[in-house]
């Protein structure tokens, strides 16, 4: 099934129908699931077939005109946290620079708990892009692509090894006083540089120093 245009064999079709059809009674068992709402799937079939593109898709696959997703042995895992870090107040981790602006333009404001998530990053290498063209190239719902301050800084303090090297940047996206933003997180020897800039900037990044996007997993079912 590896070969590309090679459709399954008979024997592979069967099977995983037959895991497919063991895994829609399943949810629908689970989850009381009426017979309208199956229906309501059927007629849908582009949705369908979606889920399974990306299901069999490589994960290193280039997933929009902009950006990879980066294929990463480890999952990559933020633990719940109370949302009161905020990058202004933490020098400690930001050790090489830390962005004036964060407290100029009032960003300073403790946020909110957040669960359990999981990351992935990804990385530009194909076109050219400003913060939008960048971000939106995920997923025209900004809000699932952000992150708190508190679960930026948590990452950078727990995953420095997945930041962009050599002085590029890693972008995190976050709202604050319903305005979006991007911290840009830089690695250098003296330790972690951090500088902020508006969503709404049109400066245009380069994809050839191949700088790196985080944010949360996106739902494939979405």
């Amino acid at each position: 099934m590896k070969k590309s245009g090679q459709i399954p064999s008979f024997g592979q079709g069967l099977e995983l129908a037959n895991i497919v059809n063991k895994a829609i009674a399943n949810v629908i068992k689970e989850n009381k699931i009426s017979s309208d709402q199956v229906q309501a799937v059927i007629g849908k079939p582009g949705q369908i077939f979606d889920y399974f593109k990306k299901l069999f898709s490589s994960s290193s696959e280039k997933i929009s005109s902009i950006l990879s997703l980066l294929s990463i042995s480890e999952t990559l895992v933020l633990e719940s946290l109370d949302g009161k870090a905020t990058i202004a107040n933490t020098k400690n981790t930001f050790k090489s620079y830390l962005d004036l602006d964060f407290k100029n333009w009032h960003l300073d404001n403790k946020g909110r708990a957040t669960k359990e998530t999981t990351i992935q990053i990804y990385e530009m290498g194909h076109d050219d892009a400003n913060f939008s063209q960048t971000f939106n190239s995920l997923s025209n719902d900004l809000d699932s692509l952000c992150l708190t301050q508190n679960q930026i800084i948590r990452f950078c303090e727990k995953y420095p090894s997945h930041l962009r090297q050599d002085g590029y940047a890693t972008f995190f996206l976050f709202k604050e006083n319903n305005e979006y933003f991007v911290a840009r997180v830089r690695v250098y020897s003296g330790g972690l540089f951090v500088g902020v800039g508006r969503f709404a900037d049109d400066g245009v990044w380069s994809s050839d120093v191949r700088h790196r996007l985080v944010a949360p997993q996106l739902n494939l079912e979405s």
